[in-house]
């Protein structure tokens, strides 16, 4: 079962280091994350890194990243950007 973080605000370079640790903490306490996006209000290339770092570590642990409710803001950058490898872990559905 996956463990659900939500994130909010800001998740830029000038939050890239406490959002990796943030990150890092949660993954050794539940290997299986989900990430809830509504309330992410701007996202750039370091921010969008981490989540590619999160990606590759859940990987290597055989569990696959997914990302719940992507504000129009995450979905945009990640469109634009053609970030589709997380797209693809994008759910549509309610996490249960």
């Amino acid at each position: 079962m996956s463990h659900l973080l939500s994130l909010s605000g800001e998740q830029t370079i000038y939050q890239a280091v406490a959002l990796h640790q943030q990150l890092a903490d949660a993954l050794q306490q539940h290997p299986e994350l989900a990430l809830e996006l509504s309330q992410v209000s701007e996202i750039d290339c370091a921010g969008v890194q981490v989540l590619l770092w999160l990606q590759a570590a859940m990987q290597q642990q055989g569990h696959p990243l997914r990302l719940y409710q992507p504000s129009q803001t995450v979905s945009s950058f990640l469109q634009l950007m053609g970030f589709d490898q997380l797209q693809a872990c994008v759910e549509h559905g309610d996490e249960s």
